[in-house]
């Protein structure tokens, strides 16, 4: 990878020092922006209980959020030459073609990035000569429809199948389940299993769930191996681009 120092994307807005108090500054190889705040604790735990800590997640505080949080982790490698990578993951959603054309869209409209490189399909590596890598992973699973809710699920109702079936069975009683989409079930979905396992607070959201009952959700579950090895297998590409 060349060197970013004579490079004038975003040079200005890095030597500014109130601009440079203001980019949070990572030392890990690889970045991982994510929608919300769920899915960075569930990121950063993942990470935990495999063993992988080369990785550093950011939370968006939303899709239209990220183009933000990539523009400080660019200005990030030109002040601190990391990371080599930039990981964006996000729910799929009902269509995920148009999820990651809706993210690389938004990233790339912006004048300062006109010379960036973005992939075109999901786990597609663009590299950028003097930048950081970009990839993009949509949740459950590339291109299968759903959202982190959909992974969580998976792994949740292996451990309580009854609680799954009568969860299913509700659902249908209420008739309202019928027109959603598969992310808006399975959120709903983790959102009764969650009232219906967790009595120290039944409306406990997704985050704070994941945050206080490691026996209860398995991360070393089958059903997260696919994500494991997109973060495994980013890092080493993020090897490759420092090389």
């Amino acid at each position: 990878m060349s060197k970013a120092k004579d490079n004038p994307l975003f040079t200005s807005k890095v030597n500014n020092s109130e601009n440079r108090k203001n980019i949070p500054l990572t030392e890990k190889d690889v970045l991982i922006i994510c929608e919300g705040k769920a899915d960075k604790v569930f990121l950063e735990k993942l990470g935990q209980y495999n063993q992988i800590n080369e990785y550093e997640v950011w939370s968006a505080g939303g899709i239209n959020n990220f183009p933000t949080k990539f523009d400080a982790g660019v200005a990030n490698f030109l002040i601190n030459k990391k990371p080599h990578l930039i990981l964006l993951i996000a729910d799929a959603g009902p269509d995920p073609n148009k999820t990651l054309k809706n993210i690389v869209g938004q990233l790339s409209v912006g004048i300062k990035k006109k010379s960036l490189n973005f992939p075109q399909s999901c786990c597609e590596i663009a590299s950028n000569e003097g930048y950081p890598a970009v990839k993009i992973h949509l949740l459950p699973n590339c291109n299968e429809k759903g959202a982190l809710e959909t992974l969580c699920y998976s792994v949740l109702k292996e451990k309580n199948p009854e609680i799954d079936e009568c969860i299913r069975k509700y659902a249908k009683c209420t008739n309202t389940f019928e027109t959603w989409s598969i992310e808006q079930k399975d959120k709903a979905y983790v959102q009764c299993f969650i009232a219906s396992t967790y009595p120290k607070d039944p409306n406990k959201s997704l985050r704070y769930y994941l945050e206080e009952s490691d026996k209860n959700f398995n991360f070393n579950h089958a059903k997260l191996e696919p994500l494991v090895n997109v973060i495994r297998n980013s890092l080493e590409e993020a090897r490759q681009q420092a090389d």
